[in-house]
């Protein structure tokens, strides 16, 4: 009976002893597993002690589902990770908790269709990517569901105009697009 508890014991202490807290020079600070000194398994990431991002390691690189949180606590956006690169269909929220927008990341580059969410629900825009540049300005409207001159892009080609957030009509940046990046 001394020996399974006396291995017990050693057991917990092992296995105690590998929960590790690492605090980065931002002062953020880290609480996870540690395997062979490389990050694995659950961590979670705190500033403040507030979460503010927690998921999967796997031999130090980011594997799986992944969440990052506003300083308010509610979620900002969450996806999943392969070998350290963002893949698959990542969601974006608004501080107050409504979605804002989606769309699929390859290897960290944005692909297909991304669609845009005004904060009541309603479509902002529609936008098509291939390797992570913006190829077409699908569609876009204002927070009332009409049509919005977010500018045309083409095959990566033409110009996007940015619009103030409660004054929709006034245009307060623009960029000019060539083979699908910003230009100026």
């Amino acid at each position: 009976m001394n020996k399974i508890l006396y291995l017990l014991i050693i057991f917990f202490a092992i296995s105690c002893s590998s929960n590790q807290i690492i605090i980065n020079e931002e002062g953020k600070v880290g609480k996870g597993h540690l395997k062979n000194n490389l990050k694995s398994g659950k961590w979670i990431f705190s500033k403040d002690d507030k979460i503010n991002s927690s998921g999967n390691y796997s031999k130090n690189k980011k594997n799986g589902n992944w969440k990052y949180y506003y300083p308010n606590g509610k979620l900002h956006q969450k996806g999943k990770y392969i070998d350290d690169k963002q893949n698959g269909i990542w969601k974006y929220y608004f501080d107050s908790g409504e979605l804002m927008g989606s769309g699929e990341l390859l290897e960290n580059k944005q692909i297909g269709l991304w669609k845009w969410l005004h904060k009541n629900g309603r479509l902002y825009t529609e936008r098509i990517y291939n390797d992570g540049k913006l190829i077409e300005i699908k569609s876009c409207f204002d927070k009332n569901g009409k049509i919005l001159d977010c500018g045309k892009i083409i095959n990566g080609n033409g110009k996007m105009l940015f619009h103030h957030i409660e004054n929709e009509t006034e245009v307060i940046e623009e960029f000019e697009f060539e083979k699908g990046i910003i230009k100026n």
